[in-house]
């Protein structure tokens, strides 16, 4: 299996998908989340491949083992521009924490529907 980013237009929830190719993983993003892969514009990159993800039946999305086994590494980031914002309590009760991930020398961001949110409104910069 191949690891792949997923993100769509809104980069609301922005994530690792384990399939057997980007179609897979672009399709099995869209149906679970609800997007429109034509209208969303949903898309891909290959981040790696995996053998060990291969008795996993599916795609899926990675959790954080996976991702470390994988080969993915955790970069310590606290949101500390989203609670200038809203209290802690707030960005706990929509997801906690923006996980941020290097594979090699590529980042990814996880979609963060608050930070979205606060760029929409202006009250933070759009990245």
């Amino acid at each position: 299996m191949n690891i792949y980013w997923v993100e769509s237009c809104d980069h609301c929830e922005d994530w690792f998908v384990a399939a057997s190719d980007a179609e897979q993983a672009v399709q099995y993003f869209a149906e679970y989340l609800g997007y429109d892969i034509f209208e969303d514009k949903v898309m891909t990159t290959l981040v790696c491949e995996d053998q060990s993800l291969m008795t996993v039946p599916g795609p899926h999305f990675l959790d954080n083992r996976e991702i470390l086994s994988s080969g993915g590494e955790f970069i310590d980031f606290h949101d500390q521009d989203i609670l200038e914002h809203v209290p802690q309590e707030t960005a706990q009760l929509v997801g906690g924490e923006t996980r941020i991930v290097r594979y090699g020398k590529n980042v990814f961001m996880e979609g963060n529907v608050l930070r979205v949110a606060l760029q929409m409104e202006g009250k933070l910069p759009k990245s």
